[in-house]
């Protein structure tokens, strides 16, 4: 399955309010112990398996980096890490499946509910290009602040790339931005397709 058809059919359960996606979404992300500042690739094999924590050479990120859960698209996490060469020290951590939730936020979540958790409206890039979705910039809500643990998260928000986006367009801004609370925007139902937990 290509991802634009994966991220679609992600985006069409979703809408449907599907509650099998809302019963994956059960574990709470936290910025400490396994996952806090000091982590490392092998304490991430000793807590959850050797086979359960790969290391691999990222293209994205031009990388080495760990996946863990490889195996488990809805558990799978990808980690970069500060030193590279001993895989330790916790840069950022990569969430795109459905079993995770980060301060309230989880994969699939409209764009409103994310705007009331954050207390406030934020600003977006448009969707197009590598960050294309990516919150840039909070507008002093909640997420402006660092999370327990003194990690901070990102958000990239998706539509459905066969919506026409005549109205969305008229609302970008010189930057190439977007408002979340433009009628536009709105309009298309953006949900939440992937989480950056950065230190």
């Amino acid at each position: 399955m290509s991802t634009t058809t994966a991220y679609t059919v992600l985006v069409a359960c979703c809408l449907l309010g599907m509650p099998a996606l809302a019963a994956e979404r059960t574990t709470l992300f936290k910025c400490d112990g396994q996952f806090g500042r000091n982590a490392s690739h092998a304490k991430l094999a000793a807590a959850f398996g050797a086979d359960n924590a790969e290391s691999n050479e990222d293209a994205e990120s031009d990388s080495e980096v760990t996946i863990l859960f490889p195996k488990n698209a809805a558990r799978r996490l990808k980690i970069e890490w500060n030193d590279q060469k001993s895989r330790r020290g916790l840069r950022h951590v990569t969430i795109t499946g459905l079993s995770w939730s980060v301060a309230g936020v989880a994969i699939g979540m409209p764009l409103v509910e994310l705007e009331r958790l954050n207390g406030g409206p934020f600003k977006l890039n448009y969707f197009e290009g590598d960050y294309g979705g990516a919150i840039t910039d909070w507008l002093g809500g909640r997420f402006n602040a660092p999370l327990s643990g003194g990690c901070f998260l990102g958000v990239f928000l998706g539509i459905d790339e066969r919506l026409p986006d005549g109205p969305l367009e008229k609302e970008v801004g010189p930057d190439r931005s977007l408002l979340s609370g433009g009628p536009g925007l709105r309009a298309t139902k953006p949900v939440v397709s992937k989480m950056i937990v950065s230190f």
